[in-house]
């Protein structure tokens, strides 16, 4: 109940925020924000507003937000992030493979496009790569910006879409093999406490193409909120991997939503790969919209001391012969909490229907717990599904077989919580990013044993 009032006095901040952008809301009309912001964007901002307002903060009496309280963001202000006033450098932008990834790069800091940090000289020939705000006139920001979110039912992409402000827009053109991969790494620069930011993206991978996109969020000080969207739509029979790196500062909260469309014959594969924040919560929804289509989920979080990490994902199979793939993989300590719900959809169409999903936990302390869920929804009769999920500690026997042959405890443990997440790790084919996170995970084990 004290959650569901504070939200309710929170709302005046974000209408606050809203109006002083030029939004409207309520019949209240504010003054035109950018000044050539085309009326189909306008509307959807509102929309997004009015809906935010109508549902609110979700609490844990909503189903799908049953082990994850949002209680810290209803209780406090949290304002719009301003232009960051303190210059940064490339060397301060932490980031696992920041330096390392070839190829075009965009940064946004707290939400605004930044030049000065940004590599768009890479950018391939033919590609689109920039900020949502210099492409407002393209066919497909207006067919698809807004359009895949769900805003009727998820408040925090409501309240994302209402943001809309700044962003980054990916756009391959048809039969392009882009080789290198493309960079988007949002920074949060918390100058100020309790702010909030709103990263949007919008990626579109024409027919026939074949490119990886990676979205880095990462954040310099402590109490601020990040709630991001992205939309991916994939045309016929492009191939697109897909990477979230999340590594906010651990006293940070991040909320994400990345929600895909596929067209037939098309290959949408992403990565979720999660290690700071105080409270995450990261969804994924994919819809399989043409025969033949592959859907690959995988991911791989490490939690300790009191952080809170939640992934849900729905994969939707709406038409015949398409196969989706999900392989979770977390690791918890100290008094650390954690959800997985997937939920797998498969229409009475989809026939031929291929469908696996797996979420695989270990715990290595007693203090820490985790809630798995997966789910199938089966409406066809002619299909392969199966489902599970594990949760478990570091294998007594093993460890006394790695110390019995002079391997410190220590060491045998941070070999064996390594071999737990190595095939998430070693399948990504990004190499530049393998390695770095080989590293980010042996530290955190070390700095997990001492948090505990």
């Amino acid at each position: 109940m004290e959650t569901m009032v504070a939200a309710a006095e929170n709302l005046g901040v974000y209408l606050e925020s809203f109006e002083a952008l030029g939004g409207r809301i309520a019949g209240r009309v504010a003054g035109n924000r950018t000044g050539n912001e085309p009326a189909w964007l306008k509307q959807r901002r509102e929309t997004g507003m009015q809906r935010f307002s109508e549902l609110g903060i979700p609490t844990v009496h909503d189903e799908d937000w049953k082990y994850t309280s949002l209680a810290t963001v209803a209780r406090k202000d949290f304002r719009l992030a301003g232009p960051a006033t303190r210059v940064i450098s490339p060397d301060q932008i932490g980031s696992v493979g920041f330096n390392e990834i070839e190829g075009c790069r965009l940064v946004f800091v707290n939400g605004r496009f930044s030049a000065d940090l940004s590599r768009l000289e890479a950018t391939p020939k033919g590609v689109v790569a920039g900020r949502l705000g210099d492409n407002l006139g393209n066919e497909s920001v207006e067919a698809h910006l807004g359009r895949l979110a769900d805003s009727q039912d998820h408040a925090l992409a409501a309240l994302n879409t209402a943001f809309i402000e700044d962003g980054a827009f990916v756009q391959i053109p048809d039969r392009a093999v882009v080789e290198k991969p493309i960079h988007l790494v949002f920074v949060t620069l918390a100058e100020e406490a309790n702010q909030v930011c709103h990263p949007r993206t919008l990626i579109v991978a024409g027919r026939d193409s074949q490119a990886t996109v990676i979205e880095t969020y990462i954040g310099m000080g402590e109490s601020y909120w990040t709630n991001a969207v992205t939309e991916v739509v994939t045309g016929e029979n492009a191939r697109l991997d897909h990477y979230k790196l999340q590594q906010e500062h651990v006293r940070a909260l991040h909320t994400g939503f990345t929600y895909a469309h596929q067209a037939r014959d098309s290959r949408f594969a992403s990565n979720s790969l999660s290690f700071g924040g105080q409270l995450v919560r990261s969804d994924t929804e994919v819809r399989l919209n043409g025969e033949g289509c592959e859907c690959v989920l995988n991911g791989l979080y490490a939690v300790t001391g009191h952080q809170h990490i939640d992934h849900h994902t729905i994969i939707d199979h709406a038409m015949p012969h398409c196969n989706s793939h999900q392989l979770y993989r977390g690791i918890l300590d100290g008094h650390s909490s954690g959800v997985f719900n997937g939920k797998v959809i498969v229409r009475q169409d989809a026939q031929k229907t291929d469908a696996k999903q797996s979420n695989k936990n270990l715990l290595l302390s007693r203090d820490a717990e985790i809630n798995t869920k997966p789910q199938l929804e089966i409406d066809a009769n002619d299909v392969r599904c199966t489902h599970g999920a594990t949760v478990g500690q570091i294998d007594d026997e093993a460890m006394f077989y790695l110390q019995s042959r002079g391997i410190s405890r220590h060491d045998a443990r941070s070999l064996l919580t390594y071999a737990f997440a190595a095939d998430i790790i070693e399948s990504l084919n990004v190499a530049p990013l393998r390695e770095p996170l080989e590293q980010v995970l042996l530290n955190w084990v070390e700095q997990a044993e001492v948090i505990a």
